[in-house]
């Protein structure tokens, strides 16, 4: 199941067992981290934390400085005191027991917890103990769980070369089996992602799963994706979004004696989290206050959350029900109702039964065309999964075969100068601001020499509404760059051919034949947002009607030049209207042909003055992706958006219906406006694409293959 079952169906079946088990409940703590010390007699190959005694950012924390910490402490409510670091001599039993003490002293009802298997083993050897001494003496100052770290991969191919001098997998579980025994609860961790096979993660499940059999004293399985920072081990790439889900999902169903499945924010985006509490995990782990462990791994810190409130807010976008508890689950009583609640539209949305999908779904399966009507029902009501699940068989017929593409490219913006002002647009500066820029034709030529001599294929012109810019400036602009670079130019939006007709005072067709005259080859889909004009009115009251952005494409399909579409959601509209924006673009293309691929991506409001009624997430992209592969059945390409998703939920979505990956972009300023900032690397894509079980391919803006990589 783990190598071969589809990711969507993976994550359907844990899916359904979470539910089983938690109903919509998802728990999360309120906790802060305590590393005693970053220098540690291990030196583990894949720790990025530890340091030796000579490091300049070596340290050790005294008891005092504990103190001062855990009084800084003292008012943040928290759940739970995360107290884990390295092994070195001075920090002995004594050292534990006295900050155990300090903290229950100053931090009474927090959950103290930590100290992983590793520790107590080395702690214990260290005192002249056995391990059950050593935790009655920890416990009697106040130890309430062990956090299960030091686990890695029991398999000792692995564990040998990964961490060779920790104590061994029966070790490991010996000091649980104690604990459990004493009737200490703790949690099992796993790290995945590195060079472990999957065989190897079945087999350390299954140490797990045995010995809970026996003792019964495991509260979450815990899967730690590896961080991949450069260093340790010499890993280049941490698990993919793909990979992540897939064991998480795995975890789910093969733990089947465990009543919790944790992912930890503080490893991952927070759009992938999303996706996990959809694939098996009923946990988000906590705030994880101080953390330094993740961190000098090269966790995403911009992910992490730093309330309670935060944390609940973010479960409940998702339609979950929040459980604030501690890592031992105690006091789990609530009132709030924990019936699944599907995410997508309104969170609070009652779903009819299956009996009113199915027969739909399965019409789409046997291929036939969705109907307005049949679409939004399908929207609404059907698990993400089971729309991925078909989405994807529809993809396979579309673009049969095993390749995923993607392009390397440019995007350019002229000028940010636009008169348009949309509440949306965190790029535009108004004409006179003070903050607008404006390239010059010779600057464009130059900038694009260099991006066609760094590889890029297709370059992408866009920018604001500049009423100084006429069209014999981008007209200068397109035959700078066909006469002197070796580039296909993909640019110019239907809003700005529109607003450069009106400039000009000719008509649309007129204004394509000069652009394509110098030297425009393909138009982008930007500046639909959603082709309804009500939405548009509320968003963008200056922009460009949706009649007549579906007017330029028509006319631009008229004179043979092939065109993409977008739309972006997000903005507060309703079901009926989305599926309007795709029913719109799927008869543009019944008449014309002329689309090559559809790209939807979400609204990013952070510095735009627009308010959004709920942030989108990566469950809402999956499941509009899947929804553009059974609706948009005559437009071949599909495409992820990492700029605005994130690399790894793009990546999930090719296991969704999209076959193709994006731009590898050299620079973007539009969305980086609003603060987003994820970015990719060739490599980086061709990875992400071969982890999600494809054939990357470089290809040209009208789909051709450039190259084809190779299998590993």
């Amino acid at each position: 199941m783990l190598r071969n079952m589809p990711t969507a169906e993976l994550m359907a079946r844990a899916d359904a067992v979470r539910r089983a088990r938690h109903g919509n409940k998802t728990y999360y703590v309120h906790s802060h981290n305590l590393n005693p010390t970053n220098r540690c007699v291990a030196k583990c190959k894949l720790c990025s934390f530890w340091r030796p005694e000579s490091a300049e950012d070596a340290y050790v924390t005294t008891l005092e400085d504990a103190r001062r910490n855990l009084e800084k402490a003292q008012n943040w409510d928290l759940t739970d005191l995360h107290i884990v670091g390295g092994m070195i001599p001075e920090l002995d039993l004594e050292y534990y027991e006295t900050l155990f003490s300090l903290a229950r002293e100053l931090l009474p009802g927090v959950l103290l917890q930590g100290m992983t298997a590793v520790e107590i083993h080395w702690i214990a050897g260290n005192a002249g103990l056995s391990v059950r001494e050593t935790l009655e003496r920890l416990m009697a100052v106040g130890f309430g769980s062990i956090s299960g770290g030091g686990a890695e991969i029991f398999h000792p191919d692995i564990r040998d070369k990964i961490a060779g001098q920790k104590i061994s997998a029966q070790q490991w579980l010996d000091v649980h089996k104690t604990a459990h025994e004493l009737g200490l609860p703790t949690n099992a961790t796993m790290l995945f992602g590195h060079i472990e096979k999957d065989e190897h993660i079945i087999d350390h499940l299954s140490w797990l799963r045995t010995l809970q059999d026996e003792t019964g004293g495991f509260q979450a399985a815990i899967p730690l994706p590896f961080q991949a920072n450069g260093e340790a081990l010499g890993i280049q790439y941490g698990p993919s979004g793909d990979r992540q889900v897939r064991v998480a999902a795995i975890t789910r169903l093969y733990l089947d004696n465990f009543p919790h499945v944790r992912m930890l924010v503080n490893y991952m985006d927070r759009k992938l989290l999303g996706v996990l509490t959809h694939s098996g995990v009923d946990d988000i782990g906590g705030t994880s206050l101080d953390e330094r462990v993740a961190k000098a791994a090269g966790a995403p810190q911009s992910q992490k959350f730093f309330s309670a409130d935060e944390m609940e807010e973010f479960l409940v976008n998702h339609g979950h029900t929040p459980v604030l508890t501690n890592s031992v689950y105690e006091d789990l009583e609530s009132d709030a109702p924990s019936e699944p609640i599907e995410c997508g539209g309104a969170p609070t949305e009652r779903r009819p039964p299956a009996s009113a999908w199915k027969p739909i779904l399965g019409r789409v399966e046997a291929g036939q065309r969705l109907s307005a009507e049949d679409a939004v029902l399908l929207h609404d009501t059907v698990p993400f999964h089971e729309l991925g699940r078909v989405a994807d068989l529809r993809r396979k017929q579309v673009v049969p075969g095993k390749l995923a593409t993607y392009v390397f490219d440019k995007n350019l913006n002229t000028t940010n100068i636009c008169t348009t002002g949309c509440s949306f647009c965190a790029f535009y500066a108004d004409p006179g601001s003070g903050r607008g820029y404006a390239l010059t034709p010779e600057q464009v030529v130059e900038v694009v020499k260099k991006a066609a001599a760094a590889g890029a294929t297709q370059i992408l012109i866009q920018g604001g509404l500049n009423p100084d810019l006429k069209l014999d400036y981008y007209e200068a602009c397109l035959s700078g760059i066909r006469d002197h670079v070796d580039i296909w130019i993909h640019s110019l939006s239907p809003t700005e051919i529109e607003f450069l007709a009106q400039e000009e005072g000719i008509t649309i067709r007129e204004c394509i034949q000069r652009l394509k005259a110098a030297g425009l080859q393909s138009l982008p889909g930007g500046g639909a947002e959603i082709l309804v004009d009500d939405v548009r009115e509320r968003i963008s009251p200056k922009k460009t009607r949706s009649q007549a952005w579906l007017d330029v494409m028509e006319t631009a399909h008229d004179l043979g030049l092939k065109t993409t579409a977008t739309m972006v959601y997000g903005f507060g509209e309703t079901t009926a209207q989305r599926i309007e924006h795709l029913m719109k673009v799927r008869d543009l293309q019944d008449r014309t042909g002329g689309f090559t691929a559809f790209i939807p991506w979400s609204f990013s409001p952070s510095h735009t003055d627009l308010e959004c009624p709920r942030i989108q997430n990566g469950v809402d992209y999956l499941r509009i992706i899947a929804m553009a592969r059974l609706v948009l059945d005559n437009v071949p390409h599909l495409q992820a958006g990492w700029v605005t998703e994130g690399p790894d939920v793009a990546q999930l979505a090719l296991q969704f219906g999209a076959d193709d990956y994006g731009g590898v972009l050299m620079t973007e300023e539009v969305v980086s406006a609003t603060g987003l900032e994820h970015g990719v690397t060739k490599e980086k894509v061709v990875n992400l694409i071969r982890e999600a079980g494809w054939i990357p391919a470089q290809r040209t803006t009208q789909y051709d293959l450039i190259k084809v990589h190779a299998e590993k």
